[in-house]
């Protein structure tokens, strides 16, 4: 975690946020954590007037472009998901409490009108440019499920009913989208395909039990089953990778992670393992 921040790598995916992941889990080492959130104060980007905290990472990696990720995956909706599991873990303080509502100000400032955009929120934007003209997928990496879930968990821990309803608002917009213009769906991987959906959207009913999530989840699991069509896959199924389709093992963009879905709706369980997804 220490080597991440020497190179100011706070990503999820590949940095310090999901090795603080496992410190808050394993419920010891107290001090690692607040290493962790002292680097994200000190790294921050903080406009006070304005009550927003960003957060500078590279994201166009060919081009080794810098910019402002809105990602959950890589970006700073992995942020706020991480100071929510610290405030709900006992480990708040004022450092804690100013980044996250800062965080989500941040984000909320990039708002887009959703009828003329195709989504909330960009991926991200680049440095020198104040805006993506880019709509986002529809998945658990990129997009506004991500940003949605998140707005939820801040406000269920925070009890700010104000991002709550915010996250229900932007989570009950995304069942919408349905076709491939509006999704970009093309596999059933976790990552960025039918099953993540499914499981944002199962969460969400978890924890809301509101019918318009559990019908979205039904329809994203049978889109995923759909998907199954790979005479030479794995129980059917290839993952999208660097442009070609591939047998794909793994638990977060292949056949593993699409089982888990699966079992999770199968057994009518309480889906606690998508904490390593940052949805719980």
């Amino acid at each position: 975690m220490r080597q991440d921040f020497s190179m100011l790598n706070y990503d999820f995916m590949h940095g310090a946020l999901g090795v603080g992941l496992y410190f808050l889990k394993k419920k010891t080492n107290p001090e690692h954590i607040q290493e962790l959130v002292d680097f994200l104060y000190d790294t921050a980007e903080k406009d006070i007037k304005n009550n927003t905290y960003k957060w500078k990472s590279i994201v166009e990696y060919e081009k080794n472009n810098y910019g402002y990720n809105l990602a959950l995956s890589h970006g700073i909706t992995s942020i706020i998901i991480f100071l929510s599991l610290v405030v709900k873990n006992g480990k708040s303080n004022k450092k804690v409490i100013n980044m996250l509502s800062g965080a989500i100000s941040f984000i909320l400032s990039q708002q887009k009108n959703f009828l003329q955009f195709g989504s909330y929120f960009p991926n991200h934007f680049l440095e020198n440019s104040p805006t993506d003209d880019l709509k986002s997928r529809l998945a658990w990496c990129y997009g506004d499920l991500g940003i949605g879930i998140a707005f939820w968990q801040a406000g269920k821990t925070t009890n700010n009913q104000k991002w709550k309803n915010k996250g229900t608002e932007i989570l009950l917009q995304s069942t919408k989208r349905r076709t491939y213009n509006d999704t970009y769906i093309r596999e059933a991987g976790i990552c960025h395909g039918s099953a993540g959906v499914a499981l944002i959207f199962r969460r969400i009913f978890l924890e809301t039990h509101c019918n318009e999530f559990m019908e979205a989840t039904q329809y994203w699991i049978n889109k995923t089953l759909e998907l199954s069509i790979c005479e030479d896959g794995l129980a059917g199924y290839k993952s999208l990778i660097k442009d070609n389709w591939v047998c794909d093992y793994s638990l977060l963009t292949g056949v593993a992670g699409i089982g888990l879905v699966l079992l999770s709706l199968l057994d009518n369980n309480q889906q606690k393992w998508d904490e390593v997804f940052l949805l719980s």
